[in-house]
């Protein structure tokens, strides 16, 4: 089953159906790594105590609303699939930075940089969709953060924390947070999803002191 990060960051989404959010919230539950799972109508009904016919509407309006894909499959359970845990998608404007008034970093900038994709690189219509959120900011930190998972919430989660830090800050923070999990040689496994990271507005985290203690920890236990 997949961590609790999938369905702490299905929480948070801003989504203005109750009922569909309570269903997407239960599929969380039942997703594997990669944000899949074919739990039954039945089973969502007694999960949320909605009836049958609410989770029919709620899955045909979170699949129109592009929440989750379905494949519908005869005689057995359909097969969802989240959208939030799509990763990578073109970076069609990741050159034009915003003139926001944030004075960016050199080390944003040539993380900015790095982004440039060749001008052949084939796109399906999906990845042409435009959305909201999709900006050259967020792509930065999104290049920037060590784990690549659940990109719909990790952007929701970056506009909600533009409210508290610049884009700057929290690149920057991306930036020392990728090199810290390196240097620490930290698993994938451990590493928090990015809205979650953003979410907790852990580009102000102390990663020395923290460095600092782990090495205090491993002497100590060496010792024993």
């Amino acid at each position: 089953m997949i961590s609790y990060d999938l369905t702490i960051d299905t929480a948070l989404m801003p989504i203005g159906n109750p009922a569909a959010k309570v269903i997407l919230i239960a599929l969380s539950t039942y997703c594997n790594a990669n944000g899949e799972c074919f739990p039954s109508q039945l089973r969502l009904a007694e999960d949320t105590m909605l009836n049958v016919r609410t989770v029919i509407r709620s899955i045909n309006w979170l699949e129109n609303q592009n929440y989750i894909s379905v494949k519908r499959r005869p005689n057995r359970p359909n097969f969802y699939a989240m959208t939030s845990m799509e990763e990578d998608m073109p970076y069609e404007n990741i050159k034009k930075i915003p003139s926001r008034g944030d004075n960016l970093s050199p080390e944003v900038v040539s993380n900015i940089t790095k982004l440039d994709i060749a001008s052949n690189t084939k796109t399906s219509s999906h990845d042409k969709l435009a959305h909201p959120n999709n900006t050259p900011m967020f792509q930065a930190f999104w290049h920037a953060y060590p784990r690549r998972i659940g990109k719909g919430a990790a952007r929701t989660a970056f506009k909600r924390a533009l409210s508290f830090a610049s884009s700057d800050d929290i690149i920057q923070g991306a930036i020392h947070y990728s090199k810290h999990c390196e240097e620490m040689g930290t698993e994938n496994q451990y590493i928090p999803h990015p809205s979650t990271w953003l979410n907790g507005e852990r580009w102000d985290d102390d990663l020395e002191s923290e460095k600092k203690e782990t090495k205090k920890t491993a002497g100590w236990l060496n010792e024993l």
